[in-house]
């Protein structure tokens, strides 16, 4: 479950900090959302191509501003209410056209274009009265300068507006700012402005709140609602004639090649007249997708759902269930984002919540089979915990040595035993002596190994480890020694993160016996029977007694290079005569 909670923390991080690749998933779904709507042509806007054929008989762009005072004349006789060109008009027209074209816009409404831009400082150029609420300039798309048509031509015009565009971050457009910044003075997009000049309102309203610029509005239209930047969804459902029809507004655009060029849309490359058309059409249809103010909060929410969802799965249910299971929510989490589009136009991200979701559940699986794979492992390989890996190294390349019997040979053997482990089990939880006992045991066996013995067996909270055997151990009592010295710093070390005190008695005692596999025909172990191994153990028994934690047997100590104490001899079960007995003199750290 470590695992699981960690992907899941890591992918709740990247929603947060939203980097580039996370936004792009995010906005590739919303382009499915966006174009799955059914097309509809339009009924109030159409659009004026100026192609190839256009070209070939009215000459080469740019046309005479003579020659587009008689294309307005025709668009007003087929029946045209307005024209909005998508065409700009900075310099004085060469031919001296100017007035006339500016003359023909007397005849039907005329709107014009302005692009913002960074390659002037000029400010200048029109004025269209806007009322703001609350912080909004701060907060808006902003250039230094715009660039503004003639003014015989601006003076004439109904409207004019920004047609900037406000590329994601994978270049697509998707969203188009209402309102663009420069300098001091916030100006409308075109589509706005069409809406205001034929409205015959004077002006238009921002309001901001804390996060940004919240809504545009045209007196005379409902609210628009924006994001932080004051941008608004394109709704790509409209198709729009490719030749003026009565009654509508006609958008002039260049379509011949190699003058105009294309922007990348969720619709494939289409011309900036067409971007223009379409997002005019849904102000006037009121169909602008929402991103909710609530959504990324949201989304959050259901990714940590989603994923403590995951982790249930890949905990509880079989490996093989859990796509289906993983599967089914995707496909709940994508129905509820469609729907929401479809009923409400809200833009609820459903491809992260699923990705991470399967990302987190892909980790659980993976986690899960790691561990199924490592718990056949550890009892496959049970034995090894028992037995020194040099015998089992010898074991593996000899299986022969695997049958009952054994041989004699001079070894150490060392025996502990945890004092008080009958008392202290009463004092506190079984899951504490658990512990407590798997902590003390993994102390004695490391340090053991490290000497170069064998942890022989464990007898419930004792072990026995034998040195010298099955592989010869030089200076073994000095290692038997020197592995009972470390264990007894280790467990004053481990007392200090303990829930209370605990104590180890070492008993170490040297001689011959006989060691090798030992039991029945169906079950055994490798141990060592004699004289000398009970005595160890006796020793071991008598540390409380002799108030020391390590007791030493005279065969031992006789090899030993420690400096050793002598104390009083005991008697013991089973011995006649007492037992000499040593212990170190002084022990470092102790």
């Amino acid at each position: 479950m470590k695992w699981t909670l960690s992907a899941l923390a890591v992918v709740l991080l990247l929603r947060a900090w939203d980097p580039w690749p996370i936004e792009t998933i995010r906005l590739k779904y919303f382009d499915a959302l966006l174009t799955s709507k059914e097309s509809v042509e339009s009924q109030t806007i159409s659009l004026y191509n100026i192609d190839e054929a256009a070209l070939a008989e009215g000459g080469q762009w740019p046309w005479p501003r003579q020659q587009l005072a008689e294309l307005n004349r025709d668009l007003l006789n087929s029946g045209a209410s307005a024209v909005v060109y998508s065409v700009l008009f900075p310099e004085e027209d060469r031919f001296g056209g100017d007035f006339e074209f500016a003359e023909s816009m007397d005849a039907m409404p005329t709107f014009l274009s302005a692009v913002a831009t960074a390659d002037t400082d000029r400010q200048d150029g029109w004025a269209v009265g806007v009322a703001t609420l609350g912080p909004v300039h701060e907060n808006a798309i902003n250039y230094p300068g715009i660039l503004p048509n003639v003014p015989v031509l601006q003076e004439r015009a109904i409207g004019t507006g920004i047609v900037n565009t406000a590329p994601e971050v994978d270049g697509l457009v998707r969203r188009v700012p209402m309102v663009i910044r420069v300098g001091a003075s916030l100006n409308p997009a075109l589509k706005l402005d069409v809406l205001r000049g034929l409205a015959g309102d004077i002006s238009y309203q921002v309001r901001g709140g804390d996060n940004g610029i919240q809504a545009v509005r045209v007196p005379s239209f409902e609210t628009i609602n924006t994001d932080a930047a004051g941008r608004v969804w394109i709704d790509w459902s409209a198709e729009f004639s490719q030749e003026p029809l009565v009654q509508t507004i006609v958008f002039v655009g260049v379509t011949a090649a190699g003058i105009t060029p294309l922007v990348p849309t969720p619709r494939g490359l289409m011309y900036p007249h067409q971007i223009q058309a379409t997002l005019f059409e849904t102000l006037l249809n009121g169909t602008a997708p929402v991103r909710p103010d609530w959504s990324l909060a949201a989304e959050m929410v259901l990714i940590l759902s989603l994923g403590l969802l995951a982790i249930a799965l890949t905990n509880f249910l079989k490996v093989m269930w859990v796509p289906a299971g993983l599967g089914g929510t995707a496909a709940l989490t994508a129905g509820a984002s469609i729907w929401a589009f479809l009923r409400f136009g809200m833009l609820l991200d459903a491809a992260l919540p699923v990705f991470f979701t399967a990302i987190v559940g892909g980790v659980g699986v993976a986690q899960r089979m790691i561990i199924e794979y490592q718990q056949k492992l550890q009892i496959k390989r049970q034995f090894e915990h028992y037995l020194d890996p040099r015998q089992v190294q010898r074991l593996q390349k000899n299986p022969e040595l695997l049958k009952l019997g054994g041989e004699t040979r001079y070894c150490t053997f060392l025996f502990t035993d945890l004092r008080g482990f009958t008392s202290l089990s009463e004092q506190i939880s079984p899951a504490e002596v658990t512990k407590i006992m798997n902590a003390t045991l993994t102390v004695q066996v490391e340090e053991v190994q490290r000497a170069g013995g064998m942890v022989d067996k464990f007898i419930g909270d004792a072990a026995m480890a034998i040195f010298n055997c099955p592989l010869d151990l030089e200076d073994h009592e000095d290692r038997a020694v020197e592995a009972a010295v470390r264990i007894q710093k280790r467990i004053k070390e481990l007392n200090e993160t303990m829930p209370v005190e605990v104590a180890i008695g070492v008993g170490v005692n040297s001689g011959e016996a006989v060691v090798g596999n030992m039991g029945s025909n169906t079950r055994f172990d490798f141990t060592g029977i004699g004289d000398c191994v009970n005595t160890a153990a006796r020793l071991e028994s008598a540390t409380k007694e002799a108030g020391v934690n390590i007791l030493i047997g005279q065969a031992t100590a006789e090899k030993c290079k420690y400096v050793l104490k002598s104390l009083p001899a005991i008697h013991v079960k089973g011995k006649e005569k007492p037992l000499k007995i040593y212990t170190l003199d002084q022990i470092e750290g102790l």
